[in-house]
Order: C-alpha cells, then structure tokens, then sequence
C-alpha cells in the first residue's frame, strides 16, 4: 500500500453558492470522520478567493486565502504556494470552483493512488468531465492538444450504455491524451513542488502544464465531475486568452511548423472575423498576437486584470482594426523576420 495524503487545490471568483456547496460534501466526508482511519486525516483543502472576500467556518485541514484577482492561473499557482508551505502531501489535486461532484470520485482517486504500481505512479490522473445539463454524457475523458484542435477521449459517451457499462473503479492506462484539464486532476507532490504555472491568466494553463510534465495520464471511471460544456462559457475574452495562449504553448512546444504556419493562422482568423464584421473579435485576435510577440515575461510583469478589463470594455471601430493590423503585421514580419512570411 502506497501512502497517500491529497492536498485540493480549488481557485473560485465570485461563486460562493456552488462552493458553499462543495465544502460541505467535502466537510461531510470520510476525510474528515475521525471514525474511519483509512481516509481520516488524509485530505486538506486550499480554497484561494480571487475576489477577496469569502469568509468560511474554519476546520481542521481547511486554508482560505484572499488574493487578488490573478485568474484561473494566478489562483491555482498561489494555492501551490501555501501548499508547499505545508509540504507533507503526496499528490496535489486540482478542481474548479464551479463543478457538481460526487465525493466518491476522492475515494476512487485515493484508493487508485494507494494500490498503483512502481511503474504508473508517477503519472497524472485526468478527471473525466460529464455535461452540466446532460449529467449522463461524458464530455471527456482525457485531452489531447493537438497544436490546439483539441481532441477529446472517450468524446460525448453515454456513461448509461449497457454496450459501454460505465464502471467506478475500471482504469484506462493508455488513454491517448496529453494533458489533464485543472476542472479536476491530479499531479504527484514532487512535480507540483518544483513547478510554477504560467500566469496565462485565462485558459491553457492546464494543457502547459501537462505538456511540460511529459506523461501520458491515467484516466479512472467516476473519477469525474459535471461541468458546463465549452460553448457554454464562450465569450470575447475568453476567445482572446484562447488565440493568445495557444499562441504561447505551440511555440514553446515547436507545434508550429515554421513561422509561416503561425502568421497564416493568425491572418485566417483576422480575415474570418472581418469578413463576418465582427469588429471586436477581429480586434482581439489582432491583440492577441500583439501581446503574443512581446514574449513570454510579458506575461509576468503585466496586469492581467487590467488586461482583462480593457478587452472587456473594448468598442474598436473598422479603420482602428485596419490601422492596428498593419501595425502587428509588420511588427511580425520584423521580429520573425519577412521573408518567412
């Protein structure tokens, strides 16, 4: 028997209903009932409030943290820090602030983790992802990037079938995925120990960090949560940290095949929002690559909720997305160099 103690790392903003929620099926659990030794004692929760104004009951094995808002990657990243500080965990959890869960998903993943070989031990866990309002779907089993034409695992099944029976506890060890999505996951302490997120703010945090430990990860039946499918929570800045991170994690990951790849990704979307005169997401792709060009400390030292803000806010008009398109199109061509595009 492995040694297993779990550390969850939850980042929320301004979701307090669903979160109340969720801490008290965790609070509930056999994590916290000192009657049964196999799980009590095993499992701390680090809710990290990106809107700075939460307040919980404390209990034992429960950490609130205010911070400001950071996103998704900032909140996740500060919730590695105090976790550190700890530093008596074997394997960090990771889960959104807005997902329906059942608590046996927790003691699928711990006793999984308690009985694994030497050989798959050190492999990511993805939690499966189960539609919102069709709780009986599977959305996803695990992700594969794709230089960013995401392929999903086990895409749209229904956990229902009898010719697919849907069984708690079954193992797929090679699930052709890269990555584990942050709506629910789990890394080995060590690896989350030495390892910051990029502060991509929005988006695509999860596939870096996936990409960059390297294994193939492990996907179990019923260690899943619902949650809203993608076009659910679409939106124009949203769709801004979509073309801008991907921008990010293909070039670190030499995804692109050439330069010319990426500058002819980039025109097709400018010139599919412009002909659909769709004057605000053909702003945003062009900013998209703006910011991407200024290199990946940009990242660092901006303020991203200030970022954030300006997207948000943003009314741009036909002749200053012409005017800026010009701009960052010759920006490109000076720091790729023209005669790669």
């Amino acid at each position: 028997m492995n040694s297993v103690k779990l550390a969850l790392n939850i980042c929320t903003y301004k979701r307090t209903q669903i979160l109340e929620k969720n801490l008290s099926v965790l609070r509930g659990s056999e994590f916290f009932n000192p009657s049964n030794p196999h799980y009590y004692n095993n499992l701390d929760i680090f809710v990290v409030d990106n809107a700075s104004e939460l307040e919980f009951e404390q209990f034992p094995h429960f950490h609130l943290f205010h911070n400001p808002n950071t996103g998704g990657s900032g909140g996740f990243q500060r919730g590695i820090e105090e976790i550190r500080k700890i530093n008596n965990f074997t394997h960090v959890v990771f889960m959104d602030d807005d997902v329906s869960f059942d608590i046996s998903s927790l003691y699928i993943l711990f006793d999984f983790l308690e009985n694994v070989d030497e050989a798959n031990a050190d492999r990511p866990v993805t939690g499966r992802m189960l539609d919102k309002e069709k709780p009986n779907i599977q959305w996803t089993a695990g992700e594969k990037w794709n230089a960013g034409n995401i392929k999903h695992v086990e895409f749209l099944r229904d956990i229902t079938s009898s010719a697919n029976p849907y069984i708690p506890g079954k193992v797929l060890y090679d699930a052709d995925a890269d990555y584990c999505g942050f709506w629910l996951c789990c890394y080995p302490y060590h690896y989350v120990q030495a390892n910051d997120i990029l502060p991509f703010f929005l988006h695509c945090d999860d596939v870096e960090y996936g990409l960059r430990y390297g294994k193939t990860p492990i996907a179990i039946e019923g260690f899943h949560v619902w949650h809203d499918t993608w076009e659910k929570k679409m939106s124009p800045v949203i769709l801004y940290y979509d073309i801008r991170n991907t921008f990010f994690v293909n070039h670190m990951y030499n995804l692109y095949n050439g330069s010319r790849e990426l500058y002819d990704e980039w025109i097709d979307k400018v010139r599919l929002y412009s002909n659909n005169n769709d004057l605000l997401s053909e702003y945003i792709a062009i900013k998209a690559m703006d910011d991407f060009l200024k290199g990946i400390n940009y990242l660092k030292r901006t303020n991203q909720e200030r970022n954030y803000s300006i997207i948000l806010n943003k009314h741009p008009s036909k002749i200053q997305n012409k005017l800026y398109f010009y701009l960052i199109s010759r920006k490109f061509k000076q720091r790729i160099g023209a005669k790669n595009v």
